[in-house]
C-alpha cells in the first residue's frame, strides 16, 4: 500500500523488472523492491537508501542467450514522497562461464565455497559519489571475494606458489591519477588526491587479508605491474578523443572527416572516404591506403609525402601553458621496428608524447 512503481531495463530494454519504491512506517519512501514480473510473489531485492547490495540474481543476454548472472546494487536517492529515485546498478557477471578457469570445475568450487565472482566497474567519469560510493565498493567487494578465494585455495588446493593479479589500482587509476595535479571541470585536484589514497586503503585491506598466512609458513611478495603518473601540465587534448580516435587535431588540419547527420551535426563516426589519416591506440597514425584499408583514398604513391606533412604538423604542436613541443618523438613504420615496434599490425606513424604531457600512462620515450 502506498508504494509508486517503476521500470528498471536491462540489454536495452530487453529485459524490464518491475520495481516498488516503498514507505516506512513514518510515510517516508527509503526503500526499493525489484521483482521479476507483477507475477512474483517474492523480489530479487529489496535495498534501502544507499545500502550495498550484492549478488542480486538476475538474468543478462550474453549474445542472444538469456542466462543467470548476478549484479551488485546501490540506492544513491529517494525523494521523500517517492517521487524521484536514482540507482547504480553494476554489469551482470556470468559466474558459469568456466572458460578461464583450470580444471574448469575450480569454479563450481569457488561458486560453492566462496561466492560468486565479482563485476568489476570504471563507468563514473569525474562524478564523485558514483567513484567512492559505487565504483570503490564495487573493488572493496572484488578483493573479498579474490582473497578469499586464494585464502580457500591455498589450503585445500594442495598449492605451494599462487599468484594474484588484483587490478583495483589499475583501474580506478585511470578515472584519478591524469587529475591528481590541476582536477578537473567536475573536481578539485585534493578531491581526486583524496579518493586515490582511499584506493591505496584499499589496497592495504588486500593485502592484509592474507597476512596470517605468514603464521602457516608461506612468504608472501608484492609486486607492481606497471605505473601511472600524473601529467605535469595537466591532460593534453591531443590524447582526448572518442573511441580511441582522437579527431580534434586531425580534422582541424584537414586529414579526418566526420560523418554529420541530417541537420548538418557532427557524428562519432568517421568518413572514410573523405579521410585521409587517423590517430589511434594513443601513438598510432593509419594512413587510409588504397588497396590496403577497406575504404582507402590515398595513393601509395603519395604515402611519403603525406607521412611527412603529418609529422611536420605534429612536431609544432605547442602546449598552451608551457609553448614547448608536446611530441617528442615521431618516426614512420620502418623506422620504429629500430625501438621495437612497428610492423604490418602497427600504425604507418609511430609518435611519442613528451614528457609531462601525456595521459597517466608512458611519461616518456
Amino acid at each position: 500500500k502506498g508504494a509508486k512503481e517503476f521500470t528498471l531495463l536491462h540489454a536495452g530494454g530487453k529485459i524490464r523488472r518491475v520495481g516498488l519504491i516503498l514507505p516506512n512506517a513514518n510515510g517516508v519512501y527509503d526503500q526499493v523492491a525489484i521483482y521479476k514480473n507483477k507475477k512474483s510473489s517474492e523480489p530479487l531485492v529489496i535495498a534501502g537508501l544507499d545500502e550495498f547490495v550484492q549478488d542480486v540474481l538476475d538474468e543478462a543476454y550474453c549474445g542472444e542467450e538469456l542466462i543467470v548472472v548476478n549484479r551488485n546494487m546501490r540506492v544513491l536517492e529517494i525523494a521523500e514522497d517517492g517521487s524521484a529515485l536514482k540507482m547504480w546498478v553494476s554489469a551482470g557477471m556470468d559466474f558459469h562461464n568456466n572458460t578461464l578457469w583450470h580444471p574448469r570445475t575450480l569454479l563450481e568450487d569457488i561458486v560453492e565455497h566462496v561466492g560468486y565472482p565479482q563485476p568489476i566497474c570504471t563507468a563514473a567519469g569525474s562524478d564523485k559519489r558514483l567513484i567512492s560510493q559505487c565504483v570503490h565498493a564495487n573493488w572493496t567487494a572484488a578483493a573479498h571475494w579474490n582473497a578469499e578465494s586464494i585464502k580457500y585455495l591455498a589450503k585445500t588446493g594442495g598449492y605451494e606458489v599462487i599468484f594474484s593479479h588484483f587490478h583495483n589500482v589499475d583501474l580506478q587509476g585511470h578515472l584519478l591519477v591524469k587529475f591528481l595535479k590541476q582536477g578537473s571541470e567536475k573536481l578539485q585536484a585534493e578531491t581526486y588526491q583524496k579518493l586515490f589514497r582511499e584506493v591505496y586503503r584499499q589496497t592495504d585491506e588486500y593485502i592484509g587479508q592474507f597476512l596470517n598466512m605468514l603464521d602457516e609458513g608461506w612468504t608472501i611478495l608484492i609486486v607492481s605491474d606497471h605505473g601511472q603518473i600524473c601529467p605535469e601540465h595537466g591532460r593534453t587534448d591531443f590524447l582526448v578523443g572518442t573511441n580511441a580516435i582522437n579527431a580534434v587535431y586531425f580534422k582541424k588540419w584537414g586529414y579526418l572527416t566526420l560523418k554529420k547527420d541530417a541537420q548538418g551535426n557532427e557524428l562519432h563516426e568517421v568518413d572514410w572516404s573523405k579521410t585521409l589519416a587517423a590517430p589511434v591506440r594513443l601513438n598510432q597514425v593509419y594512413i587510409n591506403l588504397k588497396g590496403r584499408n577497406p575504404e582507402g583514398i590515398v595513393d601509395p604513391a603519395d604515402k611519403f609525402e603525406l607521412e611527412e606533412r603529418i609529422m611536420t604538423d605534429m612536431y609544432q604542436l605547442k602546449h598552451p601553458q608551457t609553448g614547448h613541443r608536446m611530441i617528442s618523438l615521431a618516426l614512420r613504420n620502418e623506422d620504429a621496428l629500430l625501438l621495437g615496434v612497428g610492423g604490418p599490425e602497427s600504425g604507418d606513424i609511430i609518435y611519442f608524447i613528451a614528457q609531462g604531457y601525456t595521459d597517466d600512462h608512458g611519461d616518456s620515450l
